[in-house]
């Protein structure tokens, strides 16, 4: 019955004439095959009706595809009912902005998709379902959804939905102050995009990284991913893209106070909305910025100019998006003319409006105006309350922990596109190289063949007496280190026991004898030798072991030097004798102080694993690095002194590094 009354209102709807239009002609036609068809054919023509009216509210989309989804579930078509359940869930989100009902969807047809073998529909539903989510502010359950989405690309080979997933979750995680996470989901986005060779959603993907850069005034990174999304826009004719590239890079010259550049990018980006097919939009929008630019600049004429346009637009259209652009360009225009209380009431209400929604930097921003206006009226209480929220929100979002992680993140990434592209470069070469090879080796196998009896008596020779003379000297270099260490362990107690002690004695007595200046001069001296002592031999062994020795070594190197230190460690206590901790102790600290000596580098990564076969240990810093081929680096007494060390505990020592790209120092030693 209420197919056969879809039917007549489909009738009514689209009724014949001599003046229907093409698209009106295309579905009278197939409502009538739909009328004269059951089961399977009627099911096709329905498909066929959809693919028509697709995301067309006026043409009662909604109604269509509901119909058409009932009815391939009844004839038992999955695949066919989770690309249209798929569909209808992004058609709520983003055509009609009823996310609500997308998740109503989810709720009601999660169990189709538990039987469905269609991957592209089943990734596509926990993407657009992600969204729903996204858009109702439950950004956590969002995040869930978008890695779950990502999975799912990942088993199913589905590339371009997956570059849609890291973008979102960039998206989402920016919003959330997580600005490493997004860092690295924005930029395997982009790598993704660029695969697929997308361009479209390579600029959105630029274009988020270039904000998440300015929001944590990374401004030459930004205007870095910018300019090269603004030229890929300009290759492709991409004017929409160019509205926001431009606006973003207006609010970046803003930031940096640079407001003649500022105002300019604002112009490009009104002159580009001004060729959109949805110009009203992002128009007031962009207008609004300009009202503020221009008020801020002490050009109120301008600024009355502008704000005139835009108080049209909003009468016109009193959208809460419309609104927020009105009352953020009101508050602004007041302060400057000095209607500080008409400035209060809308900026309290700009905040009021930003809390509604995601975006840390506005909210931050609309504190720091209220405290400008309390600061301007003479009530510092009130404007400091405003500074310490804004500031709160600041410093919870921008800890030097993500910002230093997040220029990790974009050296490592810069790091291994260069190493890409050289990689492909040597891969060439190599193919041209092997070509030549084979060429050669014909000509030249005849006397390689001759020669290589010969070769190998002398290579035997020589590598012998090479062992024999690294075995002497490797027996030398190990018992100088030993004897090198009783010595310090001599002193050391020395130190302690004798002019240590004798020195407690003397400060006593000056002390007794009421000497403050000499009493002083003592205990300094008295320090200078317990440092001494503590260099000598590091009493914390004894007192703490070697992996708690280990960590108060790196934690104070960490608060005392600006490197950021990362340090992963196993329990190794019970690995080593007395001796042994004293030079895997001593190796780990010639290590670090190499770095901070050489190195120049700002992170320092140090990793001791216990392994069923041994011990594994990773240092690796970021700094200048060294030629590897460079003899005299490689046989300085500090790297040789380290190997020696490896080779009393019976372990294996290996150093990777290049100019200015680190350095890696592997060692493996056996149970």
């Amino acid at each position: 019955m209420k197919l056969a009354l879809f039917y007549i209102s489909l009738f009514i709807v689209f009724g014949i004439s001599s003046q229907q239009s093409d698209i009106e002609k295309s579905i009278s036609k197939i409502h009538s095959n739909i009328q004269q068809s059951q089961n399977g054919q009627r099911l096709k023509w329905m498909d066929s009706l959809v693919s028509i009216v697709k995301y067309k509210t006026d043409l009662q989309y909604d109604t269509i595809v509901n119909q058409t989804i009932n009815l391939a579930l009844k004839l038992d078509s999955l695949e066919l009912a989770g690309n249209h359940i798929a569909d209808l869930i992004y058609y709520k989100n983003n055509i009609i902005s009823n996310p609500s009902e997308g998740l109503k969807l989810y709720k009601k047809h999660i169990k189709t998709y538990e039987h469905m073998q269609n991957s592209h529909a089943l990734t596509r539903f926990y993407l657009n379902v992600a969204d729903s989510y996204y858009y109702l502010n439950d950004v956590d359950t969002a995040i869930k959804f978008y890695n779950k989405t990502i999975v799912y690309a990942q088993k199913y080979n589905e590339t371009r939905l997956a570059g849609f997933a890291h973008l979102y979750l960039g998206y989402t995680e920016s919003d959330l102050g997580k600005f490493p996470e997004a860092s690295k989901s924005l930029k395997t986005a982009i790598d993704i995009f660029t695969e697929v060779k997308d361009n479209f959603n390579i600029l959105s993907s630029k274009n988020a990284l270039s904000v998440l850069y300015s929001k944590n005034a990374f401004f030459k990174e930004a205007e870095k991913e910018r300019n090269e999304a603004i030229e890929l826009a300009k290759q492709d004719d991409r004017n929409d893209h160019l509205i926001s590239l431009y606006f973003n890079a207006a609010t970046d010259y803003r930031k940096i106070a640079d407001y003649k550049k500022q105002i300019a990018y604002l112009k490009k980006s009104i002159d580009c909305n001004a060729k959109s097919e949805n110009e009203m939009y992002l128009k007031s929008t962009i207008l609004a910025e300009l009202v503020i630019a221009y008020a801020e600049n002490n050009n109120l004429d301008l600024a009355e100019t502008n704000f005139k346009e835009l108080k049209k637009i909003y009468l016109n259209n009193k959208s809460s998006k419309n609104r927020e652009s009105y009352i953020s360009a009101l508050k602004s225009l007041e302060y400057q003319k000095g209607n500080y209380s008409n400035a209060l009431a809308y900026g309290k209400e700009y905040l009021t409006l930003r809390k509604q929604k995601r975006g840390y930097e506005e909210i931050m921003l609309a504190e720091k105006f209220i405290a400008k206006v309390y600061q301007a009226t003479d009530n510092p209480q009130k404007a400091n309350q405003h500074l310490v929220n804004y500031y709160t929100l600041k410093d919870s979002i921008t800890s030097v922990q993500n910002t230093k992680t997040l220029a990790y993140f974009q050296t490592l990434y810069e790091t291994e596109k260069r190493d890409r592209k050289i990689e492909a470069q040597n891969t060439n070469i190599e193919l041209l190289n092997v070509e030549n090879k084979n060429k050669t080796q014909q000509l030249t196998f005849g006397i390689i063949s001759m020669l290589v009896l010969f070769a190998c008596i002398l290579f035997y020779r020589s590598y012998a007496n090479a062992k024999h003379r690294e075995f002497v000297q490797q027996g030398f270099s190990q018992e100088l280190i030993k004897a090198q260490e009783q010595e310090r362990t001599r002193i050391s107690k020395d130190l302690h026991d004798s002019v240590g002690q004798q020195l407690v004695l003397l400060k006593w007595k000056t002390q007794a004898l009421d000497q403050p200046e000499l009493s002083l001069l003592v205990q300094n001296t008295l320090e200078e030798v317990r440092h001494i002592s503590r260099d000598l031999y590091p009493i914390t062994l004894t007192k703490l072991g070697l992996t708690s020795s280990i960590q108060k070594l790196l934690f104070e190197l960490d608060e005392t030097t600006d490197l950021f230190v990362t340090l992963e460690i196993d329990d190794v206590n019970t690995r080593f004798d007395d001796v042994e901790t004293l030079n895997f102790y001593r190796f780990i600290q010639e290590s670090v102080s190499n770095v901070i000596k050489h190195a120049n580098a700002s992170t320092l990564f140090v990793n001791i694993l216990k392994q069923k076969n041994g011990i594994k240990v990773l240092i690796r810093d970021n700094g200048n690095g060294f030629d590897i081929d460079d003899t005299i680096t490689l046989n300085s007494l500090g790297l040789k002194t380290m190997t020696e060390r490896i080779n009393i505990l019976k372990g294996q020592l290996s150093i990777k590094s290049k100019k200015n790209k680190g350095t890696a120092i592997l060692v493996q030693i056996p149970t």
